[in-house]
């Protein structure tokens, strides 16, 4: 699933089980083909005010996993329990 064309500056999150990487709606119910983006990307005025609530979800909801996408839709970090991911 592709991230949504936003703004500039604005990132967009998407949340997924850690254990199995299924893509989760905001509302945290398992997300279906025909749903829409809207029900699925949780949108941000910048990177921190993201980072800030992904580490806060992550925190409070350990099964969790979420990525940040920038305004351009391109993949900017993702985090899970064990903090951000490194990928090499």
């Amino acid at each position: 699933m592709k991230a949504p064309i936003l703004e500039e500056n604005w990132c967009s999150v998407l949340i997924a089980e850690f254990a199995t990487g299924i893509v989760f709606k905001k509302d945290l119910t398992l997300y279906q083909k025909e749903d829409s983006k809207a029900e699925v990307f949780q949108l941000f005025e910048n990177f921190y005010a993201a980072e800030s609530f992904v580490r806060n979800f992550i925190n409070n909801k350990p099964e969790f996993e979420c990525v940040i996408f920038n305004h351009k839709g391109e993949y900017l970090s993702a985090f899970d329990i064990t903090g951000e991911r490194i990928f090499v």
